[in-house]
Formats: C-alpha cells, structure tokens, sequence
C-alpha cells in the first residue's frame, strides 16, 4: 500500500445546481449578478478585450494568399485501375489532361502529377503534368506510355460577352439597310407631293380660263 494508492469517498467536488429557487443561495440570477451583456445567453466573444485591440489584431501580419497559384491534384495509378473496371476506358486508350480531370471529378486549371499505387492491370495511354520515377517504370512494364506535357491555363470567357457580341452584330446588320429604306421612302413622297400640285394647278380652271363679262 502506497500513499498514492489511497481513494478518498467524494474527493471530487459535486457541482452545485443554480437557478434552483433562493434557498439555495444560487436561485434567480443563477450567480450570474444583475443585467448586463455577461449576465444573458452567448456572451462569450472570441477575441473580445473589452474595446482594447485584441491580441490577434496586434500581431503583424504574415504573407498572403496569392489569387494566381494553381493547385496541384495528386492521382494515383489505383484511379486507371478502378476505370477499368467500371469499363469507362479500354486497353490502350490515350487518356488526355482534360480526360483526366473530368474522371477524377478535380477542378479546371490544376497540375496533376501521377504517383505510384497499385500495380496496373491493363496497358494504357496517360498525359500527365507531373510523374514520378516509379510510375514511368510501371507504366513502361505493362506496355503504356505516360507524356509529360506543359501546364497551359485555360482562360475564363463570360457568357454574357459571346451574347452582347451577337447582339451587337445583329443590330448593326438591322440598322444599316433600314435607314437606307426610310430614306428612299421619304425622297418618293416628296416627290408624289410635287407631282401631285403641279396636277392640281393644271386642272384648276380658274388659272386657264379666262372670264369676260358680256356688253350692254
């Protein structure tokens, strides 16, 4: 028997129920005082000094996150394994980096880079931007080819440029032809209103006839 070995009955302290009536000297305010922002639900604020700037806004800022790095998408040769068999590829299918994206359900723009998992079943074709020593190795053992090829970003294009663009084409084809219209129409009704005086002038009888009063 050891000093450290004994067990005292109740050495924990039990905790005390408030908000159990006044009696038991914690009732109504429950130990939390009168009013105030401590004495309500969800009060603890993180980072909060009282109004002093927090520790965390004290310290100095460190780096960045740059908008323009491109993730990196790890695939293993387990994946061309699994596509095999769910028969979505063939023997000795050429399998793009575009292919590759779609089929690992990965975003666009990404460098993948192949590693080494499982030994691979069946010959295939693979365009990779990345690859390790031992995945070539496995890839030339079962009679496939792994390309290294270049990382090119594919540039975002907003849809609403392609429409405006056509709309802007479409308008300029509308307008041209139909101001020329409007304006032949305007030139051949000017000159119907000419012809059309000259008309009258002619049969008024009044301009040709000449009235003589008779003698006596």
């Amino acid at each position: 028997m050891k000093l450290n070995e004994f067990k005292i009955e109740r050495a924990e302290k039990k905790r005390k129920r408030v908000g159990r009536g006044i009696g038991s000297g914690k009732g109504k305010t429950a130990g939390r005082g009168m009013k105030g922002q401590k004495s309500r639900t969800g009060v603890s604020i993180n980072g909060f000094e009282g109004g002093q700037m927090p520790l965390h806004m004290r310290m100095p800022k460190h780096g960045f996150k740059s908008r323009k790095k491109v993730k990196k998408v790890i695939l293993k040769t387990d994946l061309i394994n699994s596509l095999f068999e769910t028969k979505k590829i063939k023997e000795n299918s050429k399998l793009t980096v575009s292919d590759l994206v779609k089929l690992s359900s990965s975003k666009k723009n990404v460098r993948i880079k192949f590693l080494m998992g499982n030994k691979l079943i069946k010959p295939v074709k693979v365009e990779s931007h990345f690859a390790s020593n031992s995945v070539k190795k496995e890839f030339e053992r079962v009679g496939g080819i792994i390309d290294i090829v270049k990382f090119d970003k594919l540039k975002k294009q907003k849809p609403n440029d392609i429409t405006e663009k056509k709309k802007t084409a479409s308008k300029t084809q509308k307008n041209i032809p139909s101001k020329e219209v409007k304006s032949d129409e305007n030139e051949k009704k000017k000159i119907s209103k000419k012809s059309d005086k000259m008309s009258k002038k002619s049969e008024d009888p009044k301009s040709t006839t000449s009235t003589s009063k008779p003698k006596g």
